[in-house]
């Protein structure tokens, strides 16, 4: 795994930067935590597909760059530096990678050539009762023409219900789980409380929601479970590059507050605030952007990468943000940016698929389930 920016990387990593304080600087980012009207990123949005960053991973017969998940992720930290609002995040780190897995070529064609001109978006329906794994979900997929009857509840879906597209996980009666992309016009969403007020969150009601066999990703009584957890490896790391991000910028604003001599507490226990803070994100960064690499080579090892580096996100974002809160002593920092929307968009990023405890779970879980193999094979070389 190659660790290191490339040139253009960087130069991806400073535009972007750039491009961001421009475009959503942070009265921005407040107008829309404040706004009571759904959406309402239409101009960032805008000015997104003008840089081409919905295009970035999509394949070039697609109308897209063709780049690696290394170049969306440089985009996807930046974001969550400015915690920029909208459907981007979920689009591009859930919507896309599950079409890309799981659907047919016509199927890719149809729906990532509309991301790639920024002219669809969409994210995934998977979350029940406390569950994201796929082999938990309890929807139901039943036969019924020349389609699918959908019924079931999903929980948290990011960007729901501001987005074009949904694709819906669920059962199909054959016992295989399947995939399917359903409008979002055609859902009944409830819209939930969220410790980010930046982005949209709402529960989804699939009240016997009918798709076509058209929608339904991939072949007939294909089993979707598998590309699906190569998807979700990809989404878990784009909410952790996004809580980086957040934290990132948390830290830089208590370091200059530090600096300028306006934290609320200056002294040995600020610098050591700031000491904690800092080998914190440098900590996740270094497991996150391992996984980013896992994902972009398609490493077997990616899901069990990305958990590890979750978990370590989940530990970094509870130090960074109540050290940043406590360091400034008011919600408000030197460029008037409300630090409560950062602190809240970590937060839900950590919640999101799966806390820093479930991944710590499935980490153990790998290293148990690995070091038994290993015996295993020792075991039986013995006895040859």
């Amino acid at each position: 795994m190659d660790l290191e920016f490339s040139d253009e990387q960087l130069e991806l990593r400073d535009s972007a930067r750039a491009a961001l304080a421009r475009a959503c600087p942070p009265r921005l980012v407040q107008r829309m935590a404040a706004s009571t009207e759904p959406g309402g990123a239409g101009e960032l949005a805008s000015e997104l597909t003008w840089l081409g960053w919905p295009a970035l991973t999509i394949d070039v017969d697609l109308g897209g760059l063709g780049r690696s998940f290394v170049e969306l992720a440089v985009v996807v930290e930046e974001l969550g530096r400015s915690a920029a609002p909208g459907p981007f995040l979920a689009t591009m780190t859930q919507f896309a990678p599950v079409v890309r897995e799981a659907g047919t070529t016509a199927q890719a064609h149809r729906f990532l050539a509309g991301v790639a001109a920024g002219e669809l978006t969409g994210t995934l329906a998977l979350h029940e009762g406390g569950r994201w794994d796929p082999s938990t979900v309890v929807a139901t997929a039943e036969r019924d023409g020349d389609g699918w009857l959908l019924r079931g509840h999903k929980q948290h879906v990011l960007g729901a219900p501001d987005v074009d597209e949904v694709v819906v996980a669920a059962q199909r009666d054959t016992g295989t789980l399947g995939l399917f992309v359903v409008p979002a016009a055609e859902l009944t969403f409830k819209r939930t409380t969220s410790l980010d007020p930046t982005r949209s969150l709402a529960n989804v009601e699939l009240n016997g929601v009918w798709v076509p066999d058209a929608r339904m990703l991939g072949e007939t009584g294909v089993d979707a479970g598998k590309p699906l957890g190569i998807a979700l490896a990809e989404a878990t790391v784009g909410l952790t590059l996004d809580a980086l991000g957040a934290c990132d910028a948390l830290f830089a604003s208590a370091l200059e507050a530090a600096r300028n001599g306006t934290a609320a507490h200056v002294g040995q226990a600020t610098g050591h605030s700031i000491a904690d803070m800092l080998v914190a994100i440098e900590t996740a960064r270094a497991l996150t952007y391992q996984a980013v690499s896992a994902v972009a080579e398609g490493d077997p090892s990616a899901a069990a990468t990305a958990s590890s580096a979750k978990a370590a996100m989940g530990a970094c974002q509870r130090l960074v943000t109540a050290a940043s809160l406590d360091i400034h002593g008011h919600p408000v920092d030197l460029d008037g940016r409300d630090l409560r929307l950062w602190v809240g968009r970590a937060k839900a990023d950590d919640l999101l698929l799966g806390t820093a405890t479930d991944h710590r779970r499935i980490v153990a879980d790998h290293m148990l389930s690995t070091r038994r193999a290993r015996s295993s094979q020792l075991a039986a070389a013995l006895v040859r």
